[in-house]
């Protein structure tokens, strides 16, 4: 998996840094498959990430390159998070304060509901939300 992911990724850039990390057993709570997890940091700071599990008959190769493909898409869509992770910066600007929140995001996923078309970046999305205000009531205040 990782010697297929980095042949895939070394097109694009030579700065690659694969982790593999093993579980067997117990360990991995008896799993009769296997996985594969990349992250991706840019230049601006930002993290894009995709995930696969194997398929029935799936080579380890084979989910190597599909994963650093995904990858890839993700990378290409640009914005701040990638598809995966929409939902988490949406949720905490509606719950934040009472204010105005933005933020960019690349295609969207089918979790989000409204949304206009960046002018300042083409073929990306601002997303503006005025937060709830939501306080946890059951905190103590002095």
């Amino acid at each position: 998996m990782v010697d297929a992911a980095k042949g895939v990724l070394g097109e694009y850039s030579q700065d690659i840094y694969l982790y593999t990390d093993v579980y067997k057993g117990a360990e991995s709570g008896l799993s009769p498959g296997y996985g594969l997890s990349l992250v991706a940091e840019s230049d601006t700071g930002a993290y894009y990430s995709a995930e696969l599990c194997a398929e029935a008959m799936e080579t380890p190769e084979d989910l190597g390159q599909k994963c650093a493909h995904m990858l890839l898409s993700e990378v290409s869509k640009g914005g701040y998070f990638d598809t995966y992770h929409h939902w988490i910066p949406l949720l905490f600007m509606t719950l934040s304060s009472e204010d105005v929140s933005k933020t960019i995001v690349g295609e969207l996923n089918p979790f989000t509901v409204q949304v206009q078309q960046s002018k300042a970046y083409p073929g990306m999305v601002d997303l503006t939300c005025v937060g709830t205000g939501y306080t946890n009531v059951n905190k103590k205040t002095l």
